[in-house]
């Protein structure tokens, strides 16, 4: 959810921009020794999720220690503190904030026609066919992700830059990703999917029927602030993000030498964070990066978390509640190591 800013334009590469689609170059990062620091492995480790934890629109997340892990007792990586400070210092200490219906999760069955998804540009080739209704929802944003989940069969589909062609009835998207929500997790080989990192924005969204039940079972999805974090092209991801190709190309614009956070890391809402005036809604997603934490998918405007419509009906967020999020800001996270 890039709020207005196209990630991978092809008049942008043309001239030369850093841009991690899968044809940018594989440059190295400008932090040497990030990697290695990213992968610290915390004294204290996430616990596996329940075998009775949540579904999405009755189907598993999946298996792994990816979307449903407990990590509320997990300690904090060695670079965390660096990686808060350098997001904090690169533009990124705002508060979060969420917006209603920008997306939409739609809902396909085993009898949902498979349209044919073209590519739309010259070196990606998106995954094809998919289950599209003409009536499916596209987000009207910049990006035009869409995503749609067979309820059968628990697969999953998500684009980027989707357009659907009524009269020749097809799809074009700049790229796509399809998971089978039955397997367990791997993390991909790249990113730029439908998302910088890769990892489905879709699954990380707060659907209304969570809010409705007070519970969200899953990792949210944080879309962070551009250049807070070291986004320049080729720079290290960590899982779940794509191994390569990662990154959006925004290279970090604070102090050169800070140590920014990498694509894919996974942030945790610090226990000591007093919840209690926080609205409904907020404080059940407040509840959720403290227990489940939150990945950084990709960067745009703002530090953003995903509401989602679904076949449920829309999410119930008020101006209260985001005014109460917006008081929750990355200095009141800490770091935690990279799923396996």
């Amino acid at each position: 959810m890039v709020r207005g800013m196209l990630r991978c334009l092809p008049a942008l590469l043309a001239l030369g921009a850093l841009c991690a689609c899968q044809g940018a170059l594989n440059s190295q990062s400008a932090i040497p020794g990030q990697y290695a620091r990213a992968q610290a492995i915390p004294s204290t480790m996430p616990s596996a999720r329940p075998s009775s934890a949540p579904k999405i629109l009755g189907c598993p997340y999946p298996s792994g220690d990816v979307y449903q892990t407990t990590i509320t007792n997990a300690s904090p990586e060695s670079m965390s503190a660096q990686y808060i400070t350098a997001t904090l210092a690169g533009g990124g200490a705002g508060g979060f904030q969420a917006w209603v219906s920008l997306q939409d999760i739609n809902s396909a069955t085993n009898s949902t026609p498979l349209v044919t998804v073209k590519p739309g540009n010259s070196y990606d080739r998106p995954y094809s066919p998919i289950p599209w209704a003409s009536n499916f929802f596209i987000e009207k944003d910049g990006d035009h992700h869409s995503e749609v989940i067979d309820t059968q069969s628990c697969q999953y589909y998500e684009g980027y830059l989707t357009i659907y062609n009524a009269s020749g009835n097809y799809l074009s998207m700049y790229n796509n990703e399809h998971i089978d929500l039955t397997k367990p997790f791997v993390q991909p080989p790249d990113g730029a999917l439908s998302t910088a990192t890769g990892i489905p924005l879709g699954l990380l969204a707060v659907r209304p029927e969570e809010l409705s039940a007070g519970v969200i079972g899953h990792a949210i999805g944080w879309n962070a602030v551009s250049h807070s974090l070291n986004g320049v092209a080729g720079a290290p991801c960590v899982s779940p993000a794509g191994k390569a190709h990662c990154t959006d190309g925004n290279a970090y614009q604070g102090p050169p030498s800070d140590y920014p956070m990498p694509y894919g890391s996974h942030a945790r809402l610090k226990s000591s964070f007093n919840i209690s005036g926080l609205s409904r809604e907020a404080k059940i997603v407040a509840l959720a990066m403290q227990q489940y934490g939150l990945y950084v998918y990709d960067t745009g405007c703002c530090n953003a978390i995903i509401l989602a419509n679904d076949s449920t009906g829309s999410p119930v967020w008020t101006s209260s509640d985001a005014k109460s999020l917006a008081t929750i800001s990355p200095a009141d996270f800490d770091i935690i190591a990279p799923p396996n």
